[in-house]
């Protein structure tokens, strides 16, 4: 907004900030919808109605906006709803994206970016509707500058509307956080088949990890559960060094954001009374989950080189646990080992970790009966390619 020169543009851009509540859309893996609605609802974030599947909107101002971006472990991208109208024709689709107020969304001279969809539609070529669309907004734009409005990718952070056009209707939306959110502040090496940081955090959140003392990830690969546990119980931001497309909104105000991120990041939980037991029989997967802990954690997070098998009954302490697994499966391991593997898991579990609570990541039903354990909930989703679920066992209370 401080880069406004027109004052009458500034003064419906104050008032579009101010006065209205917006709707978001928070993308997610299909099958943790509900996961996902309460982390947002313990940040105090207003959740709209039925969910959709892949993802939870939600309603609210700009600084809701921006606490979903910063804090959300859960989500994967976070756009806002611009608007839905009929399409039956290029003439209706023409007008309504005429009118359609972008000086209040667009930054001057945006790069745009599309990802367009269209099916059982009378207009079915995407490439004229991203056409249509970039040059209204282009007249659109220019009528408040004496500049013309131009594109240019040496400008800044792209802007990318994501367009659906459905039995002729049209629905558009603003990408607001830009690369997926699963990739945390800082560089990170992978082992075999790494598991989506979002994805970690949604098991974990679904298997209530604020209610356990110690954390035990025993087949930790390049260490996702452990770091994303850690983040979890520290109350950490897990995008606060990112940059983010809204900062180019005509409605950001910088000195506004880093406030609200300060005081976000001042809600940060104690470590204290917690422990995360981290381990693979792995060495390379250990040096690189090593290698994955920040600074700050490398006294809470320490990766060792141990088999789950040889890990004992009182590991946890006498303290509520969760055990959390991502077995090797698929490309990963033998034909044919998968069942035998899951068969001793799960003699593991019923032998040393009767008190435990657990997530297993089981690949189809043969897996899921060879581990032979009780469970309290299931949640199916796709990893990888492929269809897997993951079991959920509620520990008892000490």
């Amino acid at each position: 907004m401080d880069n406004i020169t027109d004052s009458g543009l500034r003064r419906r851009v104050k008032m579009h900030e101010s006065a209205k509540e917006h709707v978001y859309f928070a993308v997610v893996q299909p099958g943790f919808e509900q996961t996902l609605s309460e982390e947002m609802k313990s940040l105090g974030l207003g959740v709209c109605g039925e969910f959709i599947e892949g993802g939870v909107e939600f309603a609210g101002r700009t600084d809701d906006l921006y606490k979903a971006c910063l804090s959300l472990r859960g989500a994967s991208r976070i756009v806002m709803r611009l608007g839905t109208f009929r399409s039956d024709s290029f003439i209706r689709f023409e007008k309504e994206i005429t009118d359609f107020p972008w000086e209040l969304y667009m930054p001057w001279g945006a790069y745009l970016q599309f990802r367009t969809s269209a099916s059982k539609s009378m207009i079915w070529h995407t490439g004229k509707m991203e056409g249509i669309i970039s040059r209204c907004i282009a007249s659109r734009m220019s009528q408040h500058s004496k500049r013309e409005y131009f594109h240019s990718q040496a400008d800044g952070m792209p802007q990318t509307l994501i367009i659906r056009n459905y039995r002729d209707r049209c629905a558009i939306s603003l990408d607001a956080s830009g690369q997926f959110l699963h990739r945390r502040t800082g560089e990170k090496h992978i082992a075999a088949a790494p598991l989506r940081e979002t994805t970690a955090a949604l098991i974990l959140l679904e298997a209530g990890i604020r209610g356990y003392e110690v954390l035990v990830d025993p087949m930790c690969g390049s260490g996702t559960f452990s770091l994303e546990a850690a983040g979890i119980y520290s109350g950490a931001l897990p995008a606060a060094e990112r940059d983010f497309p809204f900062f180019g909104w005509p409605c950001f105000k910088r000195n506004h954001f880093e406030y609200l991120k300060r005081t976000i990041a001042g809600e940060d939980g104690p470590l204290s009374g917690r422990s995360i037991i981290t381990c693979d029989i792995d060495p390379k997967a250990v040096e690189i989950a090593r290698h994955n802990v920040h600074d700050v954690l490398r006294n809470f997070v320490l990766p060792e080189v141990k088999d789950f098998f040889d890990l004992q009954s009182d590991i946890a302490d006498g303290k509520r646990a969760l055990l959390v697994l991502n077995p090797p499966y698929g490309k990963r391991i033998e034909n044919g080992s998968t069942v035998r593997l899951y068969e001793k898991i799960g003699r593991k579990l019923r032998g040393d970790f009767t008190g435990c609570g657990f997530a297993v990541i089981v690949p189809g039903v043969e897996a899921e009966q060879a581990l032979a354990c009780g469970y309290d909930r299931k949640v199916l989703f796709m990893n990888g390619g492929l269809k897997v679920a993951v079991l959920f066992r509620d520990a008892p209370e000490l």
